[in-house]
């Protein structure tokens, strides 16, 4: 059996920074947690990861001021639980950036494959894009403290 296999690249790039309030974002962890093999360069993936940071922190930008107002350094220092030796907000915070570059990976490459059932495939991608979408806003409200939903009766 013959095939091709993409594995990951041989160097690790630098850890994505912005800022020194938010925690980096190590590229080699991200594709591990991602599942994004070889066919990703790291390229992509930083461009994908860089512009996840910037949509998820402008939308925490108001809070984050907030935070350093009440003498919050990093989002380290922000009081929350800690899980597996991380803090909560943190793993929120990578969630919402990993969620956001997975959505523009899938987004990027689904329409590799022109066939018949390749656009079957990228048909069912629709519900993963929004998967990732919801996942995104889930963890922002979540660092937001906000429910994950709003309800209003008519």
């Amino acid at each position: 059996m013959s095939g091709l296999v993409a594995t990951a690249p041989a160097t690790a790039p630098d850890p994505l920074r912005s800022g020194d309030w938010y925690p980096s974002i190590d590229l080699t962890e991200a594709r591990a947690v991602m599942r994004v093999d070889g066919t990703v360069t790291n390229e992509r993936l930083t461009e994908c990861i860089a512009l996840a940071m910037s949509a998820v922190e402008d939308q925490l930008d108001a809070w984050q001021q907030q935070q350093v107002a009440l003498g919050r350094a990093t989002l380290v220092e922000v009081p929350s639980k800690i899980i597996a030796g991380t803090s909560r907000l943190v793993r929120l915070y990578r969630r919402a950036v990993y969620a956001s570059a997975q959505a523009e990976l899938i987004e990027r490459y689904r329409d590799v494959d022109t066939t018949h059932a390749g656009h079957k495939h990228a048909d069912t991608l629709d519900s993963t894009i929004d998967d990732y979408r919801r996942n995104v806003r889930y963890a922002i409200r979540d660092i937001l403290g906000r429910p994950r939903a709003d309800v209003e009766l008519l």
